[in-house]
């Protein structure tokens, strides 16, 4: 297991940026973020509840922190920018501007790869400019969100990583007096019958960071994990400010601290 921070390859050129949920490719000067879910406060508000607003402070921060890691000329968030399926929320509406109108003061480019979550997001458009595309290319990169299987048109691009966002991956580690702790991770693995690797990227918002890694293809949300990835074979790096960068080794030589570990 390695253990420290910062610089840590995911896959050739691509790096995670010191202890923070964001991959880096040099060699597009690109950030790529997943799953930061503005406007999640606003839809539990909506319904009654109420959690406190920490979305918006916690990417802007995470933002700032990158932006004086790396040079980059470029963000590209992989899917899942806004929550709130059935509208644009007023809240969530001003959140995401202040977010996007922030990363456009420090780079060239915003991508917003779309993702299942990101319906009306076009109409952000009205205050702030940037991209909204159904996947993005960088070679040897192709960004996706993950919520939908690959088509023809992603298959057929020069590509050999896939980096997506979607499952929000985590990991549960026990000893044997119980779970010492859950964390966010991202996951490295292959797609054998395609000859290509994955990244999954860990999600921004304070609020997705739950679903477990299990051994079990069935409990994996995105179907390109469940139909191409070898699940068993994935690696999990896991990061935070109390953990640093720990790099783990495959899913299956974790068996005996993962298993048996609650949700």
């Amino acid at each position: 297991m390695f253990c420290g921070s910062g610089e840590l390859e995911l896959v050739p050129g691509l790096e995670v940026v010191g202890e923070l949920p964001l991959a880096y490719s040099r060699r597009h000067k690109t950030l790529i973020l997943a799953d930061v879910h503005i406007g999640f406060e606003e839809e539990v508000s909506l319904k009654g509840g109420y959690v406190p607003r920490f979305q918006l402070r916690n990417t802007l921060r995470m933002m700032e922190e990158a932006f004086g890691e790396v040079s980059a000329e470029a963000v590209v968030f992989a899917g899942d920018v806004k929550h709130i399926f059935s509208t644009l929320g007023r809240l969530e509406r001003l959140e995401l501007v202040e977010l996007l109108t922030y990363v456009k003061k420090h780079v060239g480019r915003v991508v917003v790869v779309r993702g299942n979550h990101d319906n009306f997001l076009p109409r952000v458009r009205r205050y702030v400019e940037f991209e909204i595309v159904d996947s993005y290319p960088m070679p040897p990169y192709l960004v996706v969100h993950g919520h939908k299987p690959l088509g023809e048109e992603q298959l057929s691009q020069q590509w050999e990583y896939l980096v997506m966002g979607h499952e929000h991956p985590s990991i549960a580690l026990r000893d044997p007096l119980g779970v010492v702790g859950k964390f966010s991770c991202f996951l490295v693995g292959s797609m054998p019958s395609l000859g290509r690797r994955v990244v999954v990227l860990p999600a921004v918002g304070v609020y997705q960071t739950g679903s477990r890694v299990t051994l079990s293809r069935d409990t994996y949300l995105s179907p390109v994990i469940r139909e191409l990835v070898d699940v068993e074979a994935m690696r999990p790096i896991v990061i935070g400010p109390d953990v640093g960068v720990l790099e783990f080794p495959e899913l299956r030589e974790l068996h005996d601290v993962i298993s048996a570990a609650p949700a």
